[in-house]
C-alpha cells in the first residue's frame, strides 16, 4: 500500500472513530458534518472524499460496528464448548459492548432515512447479516439436540430481542448487575428453549 493510500485509511478511521463517539453522545441527528469535522481536526473535503454525505458515514459505521463486533465475540466464543456455553457467553458480551445510545442512533436514523429508501434497505441488509450469523449459532444449538426444535430464524430474533429488552436496564445498574441479570435472564430463557430438563 502506498504511503498516501495509507495516510488515506488513518484518515478515514479517525473520522469513523471520533463521528462513532459524537453519535453516541448526540444522536444521530444531532450530530453535524461540521461537528465531526471539529473532533477530527479535518475539513469538510476530507470526509466528503471518503463519505457522499451524513448518511453514508453512518451507514459505513454500522456496517464496520456489527463486523468488528461479531469478529471479536467468534474469537470469545471458541472456547466454549457447547452452544449453551455460548449463549451464556454472548450475554456477558453483549453486557460488556453496551452501546444503547449508538443502538439509539440507529433507529434514529432509520427515522430520518426511511425504512423504505435505498439506503435504509442497505442499513436493513447489515442488521440482517448479523441476524443470520446469530441464526447460524442457533441452529448448531438445535442440531446437537441442546435446544428444541423451533425455527431457528424466529429463535434467533426472540434471543436477540430478549437481551435488547434487558439492555434498556443499562441506565439503572451497574455492568456486574447486568452481568448478573443477564444471566438469570439467559437461564430463564433457556428453561424455555432447552432440550433437557436441566440447563
Amino acid at each position: 500500500m502506498s504511503k498516501r493510500r495509507l495516510e488515506g485509511e488513518q484518515t478515514k478511521k479517525h473520522i469513523i472513530n471520533k463521528a462513532k463517539i459524537l453519535f453516541a453522545q448526540k444522536g444521530y441527528a444531532g450530530t453535524s458534518i461540521e461537528d465531526i469535522c471539529a473532533a477530527a481536526e479535518c475539513s469538510k473535503g476530507s470526509i466528503y472524499y471518503h463519505f457522499k454525505n451524513k448518511e453514508e458515514l453512518f451507514l459505513y459505521l454500522a456496517e464496520q460496528t456489527f463486523k468488528e463486533s461479531w469478529e471479536q465475540w467468534e474469537k470469545i466464543s471458541s472456547q466454549c464448548e457447547s452452544v449453551t456455553e455460548k449463549l451464556y457467553g454472548f450475554g456477558d458480551y453483549f453486557v460488556s459492548t453496551l452501546q444503547r445510545p449508538l443502538n439509539k442512533a440507529g433507529e434514529e436514523f432509520i427515522s430520518r432515512v426511511g425504512a423504505d429508501s435505498e439506503i435504509g434497505q442497505k442499513f436493513f441488509a447489515i442488521m440482517n447479516n448479523f441476524m443470520k450469523d446469530f441464526e447460524k449459532l442457533v441452529s448448531k444449538g438445535i442440531s446437537k439436540g441442546e435446544f428444541k426444535k423451533e425455527d431457528p430464524k424466529e429463535l434467533a430474533f426472540i434471543i436477540l430481542s430478549f437481551y435488547s429488552g434487558l439492555s434498556d436496564s443499562y441506565l439503572f445498574m451497574d455492568k456486574e448487575a447486568m452481568k448478573r441479570l443477564f444471566q438469570k435472564g439467559t437461564t430463564l430463557l433457556l428453561q424455555g428453549i432447552s432440550n433437557s430438563k436441566e440447563t
